[in-house]
């Protein structure tokens, strides 16, 4: 099985796998290969009954939720090599499923707590207009904070009111925004973003003129929630799911809501009308004729 594992982290590598993803598979090979030498299993035997097996071991040992989904991905993935590169007649996992696991999604803000964030930015230098056309930015378009953090100046459109961004797999979206945001920008890119940047592309720089990194933007989030007394519930994606929250409650479909925030499948759209479901039910209850009749 050594031998196996060896190869498939040269498999990886070949792949241009990220040290990180080096690391963690070569973990939960680890944490597979201690389940078989405990059963006395061979790696060639493993099957079904075994992932099974080997699934309620990672559950004992009290893995998360979506650990336990990852390391069920990356024993997949070995044995999807293994037969591959005919350490194997045939891949015996090929029809298991990964262990069901849905990450709950964080509480959206209210509108008056976004605007709170929003105005607690006072604007006294370039840095603080680039915060403030930061947070704007995530409100107003629901982009990832990777998206907004890797844009060019290049990237917005003012006089089109739109952004070019560029998502997950680098797939290409237009990204619409409000008259209010495009105000920002235009002051922002004449006057805050160029001297920030020296002369460089990037829209959010740091103060040394490279680009903004996620920890410098969480850093500027969290002081802002701090600032009005929310920092126990912001981070930066809580502005994505505030904003897709508050696109349903305005009236924004399916589809479309899932067009601006780049999802490849509407299925994870669909996550946030949990969230919007106590909004659905008050508007059912005051809208139908019949619901405030006695049963």
């Amino acid at each position: 099985m050594r031998e196996a594992i060896a190869e498939f982290k040269a498999y990886l590598v070949m792949r241009n796998s990220s040290i990180n993803t080096l690391k963690a598979y070569e973990h939960d090979l680890n944490l597979l290969e201690a389940f078989l030498n405990d059963r006395g299993y061979d790696f060639r035997e493993f099957g079904p009954k075994e992932y099974d097996e080997f699934i309620n071991f990672l559950i004992n040992r009290g893995l998360s939720p979506s650990t336990l989904q990852r390391v069920a991905a990356a024993i997949k993935s070995f044995y999807k090599f293994l037969a591959l590169y005919d350490y194997l007649p045939y891949n015996p996992l090929e029809d298991v499923s990964l262990p069901s696991y849905e990450k709950p999604l964080p509480k959206a803000l209210s509108y008056e707590e976004v605007m709170a964030i929003l105005n607690a930015v006072e604007v006294k230098d370039e840095l603080r207009m680039r915060d403030k056309v930061l947070l704007e930015l995530l409100y107003a378009t629901g982009i990832r904070i990777s998206e907004a953090l890797s844009l060019n100046s290049l990237d917005v459109s003012v006089e089109g009111r739109y952004l070019r961004v560029v998502g997950k797999g680098n797939k290409e979206r237009i990204v619409p925004f409000h008259g209010r945001m495009a105000k920002l920008f235009e002051e922002y890119l004449r006057g805050a973003q160029p001297k920030l940047s020296r002369g460089r592309p990037y829209l959010f720089p740091n103060s040394k003129g490279g680009r903004l990194s996620r920890v410098g933007a969480w850093k500027i989030v969290k002081h802002y929630a701090e600032k009005v007394g929310l920092s126990h519930k912001v981070h930066p994606h809580v502005f994505r799911h505030t904003f897709a929250t508050h696109m349903l409650i305005g009236g924004c479909d399916l589809r479309t809501l899932q067009e601006l925030l780049g999802h490849t499948s509407v299925t994870t759209t669909e996550r946030y009308l949990k969230v919007f479901l106590p909004q659905i039910y008050e508007v059912y209850i005051t809208s139908h004729p019949l619901a405030k009749v006695e049963d």
